[in-house]
């Protein structure tokens, strides 16, 4: 009897211990998943490549310098000039922060975006202008609001660097003159100015031949000209 009551309190025993094992096992999976689900939130928030780039970039030196972008449409393509350099990693010392690029919009509607794009970041590109004198806006009025949203990234704690807008097949004029407001008042503040017209520009402010097919957005072809252009000023920008 005493030898049944040994086996009998041993049984229990075991499978308290099962039980904790298997609510061990089942938190540790919870956890893991947690891990994967957070990743994959991390990786969609970003365009393709940003991880890799993030990685390579931040392998290279402890002295890298987290840049963003606060832009519309110009960095948002798929082999646009941005994603080939700063996404790409192929811009030494620097690392890919904040990804703000929203087409079709205008200056006034990126200043909504201005935490988000200083979030984490040393650096932050602000190419915009472009949709305000397509739908009406002098270039005053878009360089005004250029301004606005250097002053928003100053203020928080972030360095704006200026970028020039693309040609326009439809308002050269405007854009020439909204890039030469855009560069005076840069180099008025003794801030960096990134030049992604120039390499892409004919004489009138329109685009160059055969680097755009809807005269707004650069093609492929522009795109890499606009790319080796950025890449060669970005490095010397930013040290």
């Amino acid at each position: 009897m005493a030898g049944r009551t040994h086996r009998t309190g041993i049984l229990p025993a075991a499978g308290a211990a099962a039980a904790m094992a298997l609510i061990a096992f089942q938190a540790a999976l919870r956890r893991r998943a947690a891990r994967r689900r957070a990743a994959r939130r991390a990786s969609v928030a970003l365009p393709a490549g940003t991880g890799i780039a993030s990685t390579r970039t931040a392998a290279a030196g402890a002295a890298a310098r987290t840049i963003g972008i606060l832009s519309d449409s110009h960095a948002h393509g798929k082999h646009s000039w941005w994603r080939q350099t700063v996404v790409a990693g192929t811009v030494p010392g620097l690392r890919l922060g904040p990804y703000e690029s929203h087409p079709g919009a205008q200056t006034v509607g990126l200043v909504d975006r201005l935490d988000a794009a200083v979030r984490q970041a040393d650096l932050v590109v602000v190419q915009a202008g472009t949709n305000d004198i397509r739908k009406g806006r002098s270039p005053e009025q878009a360089a005004e609001g250029v301004r606005v949203l250097w002053d928003g990234i100053t203020a928080r704690g972030a360095a704006p660097i200026a970028a020039l807008v693309p040609p326009s097949e439809t308002q050269p004029a405007l854009a020439v003159e909204l890039n030469r407001l855009l560069r005076t008042a840069a180099e008025a503040r003794g801030m960096p100015l990134l030049d992604v017209y120039t390499p892409v520009a004919a004489a009138d402010g329109s685009w160059r031949a055969g680097l755009s097919n809807d005269g707004i957005h650069s093609n492929r072809k522009g795109s890499d000209l606009l790319a080796e252009a950025a890449r060669g000023q970005l490095a010397g920008l930013t040290n």
